[in-house]
């Protein structure tokens, strides 16, 4: 069990909050023998911590003077614009900022410990800062990110010998003003613990989601426009390693098979569907108790429900483009399927993403495309 301090707050009067993320004074690891291991630097530790491997998130870590991980979003570590700290009355979401690795030698399940005085914003109900895994996209407000909270031994995830997990940090500075602390209730500590004699079931069965996240462009200079060519989606496994097949409709349909989605991890597709309007993540469920753990029909139920014969019979019902040269006679019926509407769930006879932007409204699309919730890539990346 490592307990770290957190020191959240409202900071830089330029931009309006910063948020430091310190550590405590030791590290140690409590089995049930409560055996204390010897202290070492965060990244070499047991449980080890460090900035998440790949992440351009990760900059805003390091290891201090003692050997811990430091989180530091103030202005004392500002980014290279000039950005030092999280923005004033506002939601901010920063995936994949650090990760905890299992150096030990046995599996262990690995979460924050919840508290009853945690801080909330009264307004939502939202915790003022959520620790959570795989990508934010999608979320709306923190509540969106409760199923992939890993805070509370409810929401462990668990990681064989070697693994690690990214974990990501949004927070709600809201009617807060500047020097208030997101923490303070709790002392500006957290406890995270990894315990290899506890049992974290669901985090060891694959389960999967999808979102879209933007339409691509490709600049014309004979129209001097910018012409739709495609969409990115992210799909995100909240539980052990898999590969993953994935169904998109429409305007060309695609199918892509075997693709390899790491325990906790999020993976961006890119699709020639330039207007998607629905899609379909296959995948292996491992055993009968992970269809109800993930809460998703079967491939062969969900043909049943929506009384379709294949695959090829999907395509024609949710898409108007004729089916992709390469879809499988059929997957097999016992794969887990969850669906995705895009970019809204529910929306029918809905307005499409622009086909062409003219370039000096360019990244913008036009209103009725972006109240349905299309986005160009350019803008979609600016705004992470």
């Amino acid at each position: 069990m490592d307990r770290r301090k957190f020191l959240l707050g409202a900071g830089s009067a330029a931009i309006g909050g910063s948020a430091l993320v310190g550590s405590g004074a030791f590290t140690r690891v409590e089995s049930q023998r409560r055996v204390k291991i010897e202290v070492a630097e965060d990244p070499d530790a047991y449980l080890g911590l460090e900035g998440c491997e790949g992440s351009p998130n990760s900059s805003y870590t390091n290891i201090d003077d003692s050997g811990h991980l430091e989180v530091d979003m103030s202005p004392d570590n500002t980014t290279d614009a000039g950005g030092q700290g999280i923005n004033s009355d506002s939601r901010s979401y920063f995936d994949d900022v650090f990760q905890i690795c299992n150096n030990g030698k046995q599996d262990v399940c690995v979460w924050i410990n919840d508290d009853d005085d945690w801080p909330t914003y009264d307004d939502t109900g939202e915790r003022r800062v959520e620790f959570y895994v795989g990508n934010s996209v999608g979320a709306g407000d923190l509540t969106g990110l409760e199923e992939q909270s890993i805070i509370g031994q409810e929401n462990a995830v668990q990681l064989t010998t070697g693994q690690c997990v990214c974990i990501g940090i949004a927070t709600v500075s809201k009617e807060l003003s500047e020097e208030d602390q997101l923490l303070a209730e709790l002392d500006n500590e957290i406890t995270i613990t990894a315990d290899a004699d506890v049992e974290c079931e669901a985090t060891a069965c694959p389960e999967l989601s999808g979102a879209y996240e933007c339409t691509s462009y490709l600049f014309s200079q004979a129209a001097e426009e910018w012409e739709r060519i495609g969409t990115g989606f992210a799909v995100t496994n909240l539980g052990s390693a898999t590969t993953a097949d994935i169904a998109v409709a429409n305007e060309p349909g695609k199918w892509e098979d075997d693709l390899e989605i790491g325990a906790f991890e999020t993976t961006g597709i890119v699709s020639d569907a330039s207007f998607p309007t629905r899609a379909l993540l296959f995948w292996d469920p491992v055993d009968e108790e992970c269809i109800d753990v993930v809460d998703a029909p079967t491939w062969g139920e969900y043909k049943e429900e929506e009384d379709i014969d294949d695959l090829e019979d999907w395509f024609d019902k949710f898409g108007t483009a004729d089916p992709p040269d390469d879809i499988p006679e059929d997957p097999d019926d016992d794969l887990v399927v969850r669906v995705e509407d895009i970019p809204e769930e529910g929306v029918e006879d809905q307005v499409g993403p622009d086909e062409s932007i003219p370039d000096d409204q360019w990244p913008d699309m036009s209103d009725p495309a972006e109240e349905e919730g299309w986005i160009t890539c350019e803008k979609f990346d600016d705004e992470e």
